[in-house]
């Protein structure tokens, strides 16, 4: 395979940050220069781990660390979001470099389907560097992968001639259809139950699979996916508790959240959710669980306690989050997490623009309110007029605001480990996580107009 470079990754980046809609919000000067380069970072050190040395083809590592902690597997869930990445480069004409890559990533996925795994399922969450299933104790089965896996391959089959897709494609969402209400692990390994964020990727998975079986003339594959999407958007309403959407019902095992608040919800909304207003992150019920979810960490970390204005909220997992990166002790803040919140409040406002308005309703007042005091239920804001500009111009800034707070606590050269501490800032866990730089990239094209597919 050619090597990456640094000139092609600034390629990549500035294809998705360029782009941007005219009439977009620029938001925080600072934040929109250092943007292109930290996107031209983050991208280089993700194809760092594509394809280490004596690894097998398509092998992503989460992290090059092997030790305190080892990261040294590619699991199928970061796997299938940092490719995806990718996807949306290559769509939005990037250098055709990468197209090797995701054909490595065909590849692996097939051998990933078809080798030996403790679960004996596709719910398998990690593989070995050379492709072998990892055989030691692990919370199994995880059943987003199988979804967010077929989701990628999807959007690559639109400019890919690989005939292995389909086969691929098919085999995932044929295992989504029969394990979709199955108690399983969720995305942060902890706890077995059923999941928002699991179910909200199995739908896409599925929706994507209609269109995509629909376009090859597979009629009855599209109407079994269709009728199984039914049934989950069933299960995703269950979720919403009065004022947030819980992230886990009918637990059996694992971590306890008596809050029932967690990131993890916002990130479905980003990577889960299509444009159709079902749980999108401008829908009032995301909006409602993304101030729950702030106010909740707001005094939970010290770094929070008076911090700088143009600092936004550091965000970690759950509140009650004890993982430290390496073993437990007290939670901290995840750039994944943090960016999360930016990308979230970027993709509503392209969403209101696109549709023309927004609404306040019950549900997203208080989240309104927060960026205008007079917004109350029944307010409605029209794109193009100086309400709805002031509007989503102060989102922008306070989405900035976050990606001022990774700014702040990342690596000096610009790379981004798994967390940062709770009271001092600094960075620990696992140093340069893949789907730490996929999140600021994704966060960074939102910040442009241009969310990913």
């Amino acid at each position: 395979m050619p090597s990456f470079s640094l000139t092609i990754a600034a390629s990549l980046a500035l294809v998705s940050l360029f782009n941007g809609v005219a009439s977009f919000p620029s938001g925080n000067a600072t934040i929109s220069s250092w943007a292109p380069n930290q996107s031209n970072i983050s991208l280089k050190n993700m194809f760092t781990s594509i394809n280490p040395p004596n690894t097998a083809r398509g092998f992503l590592a989460a992290s090059l660390s092997t030790s305190s902690p080892n990261y040294y597997y590619s699991w199928t869930r970061d796997s299938a979001l940092s490719y995806r990445v990718l996807v949306n480069q290559l769509r939005s004409g990037a250098n055709s470099t990468i197209d090797g890559y995701l054909q490595d990533y065909v590849a692996f996925s097939q051998n990933s389907q078809s080798v030996n795994t403790v679960c004996n399922c596709l719910g398998e969450p990690k593989f070995n560097p050379d492709g072998s299933s990892f055989s030691g104790p692990w919370g199994r089965p995880q059943n987003d992968g199988p979804a967010e896996r077929a989701s990628t391959l999807i959007l690559y089959a639109g400019s890919s001639s690989n005939t292995d897709l389909k086969t691929i494609i098919y085999k995932d969402l044929d295992y989504v259809t029969t394990v979709w209400d199955n108690q399983n692990f969720d995305l942060w390994e902890e706890v077995n139950g059923r999941h928002f964020f699991t179910y909200m990727v199995m739908r896409r998975g599925l929706l994507d699979g209609v269109d995509y079986a629909t376009k090859n003339g597979d009629t009855d594959k599209a109407s079994s996916y269709k009728a199984v999407v039914a049934n989950i958007e069933s299960r995703i309403n269950s979720f919403w508790q009065s004022d947030h959407i819980t992230v886990t019902i009918d637990q059996a095992s694992g971590v306890s959240k008596p809050s029932g608040l967690d990131a993890s919800v916002l990130i479905a909304s980003n990577v889960g959710s299509r444009a159709d207003g079902f749980f999108t992150p401008g829908s009032d019920k995301v909006l409602a669980t993304a101030v729950k979810i702030e106010a909740a960490f707001a005094n939970l970390y010290n770094i929070n306690k008076n911090k700088a204005d143009y600092l936004g909220t550091a965000i970690g997992r759950y509140p009650e989050d004890v993982y430290n990166g390496t073993g437990t002790s007290t939670g901290n803040p995840w750039f994944i997490c943090t960016n999360a919140f930016a990308e979230l409040y970027y993709r509503a406002i392209k969403e209101w623009t696109d549709a023309g308005s927004v609404k306040v309703t019950d549900i997203s007042q208080p989240f309104f309110a927060k960026f205008d005091s007079s917004a109350t239920s029944g307010t409605t804001y029209t794109a193009g007029s100086s309400e709805f500009t002031s509007l989503v111009n102060n989102i922008a800034n306070a989405a900035d605001q976050f990606l001022s707070t990774v700014h702040y606590h990342q690596h000096a050269n610009g790379s981004l480990s798994e967390q940062y501490n709770r009271d001092t800032g600094y960075s620990q866990g696992a140093y340069d996580l893949t789907w730490s730089g996929a999140s600021m990239v994704t966060a960074l094209n939102a910040k442009a107009g241009n969310p990913d597919l």
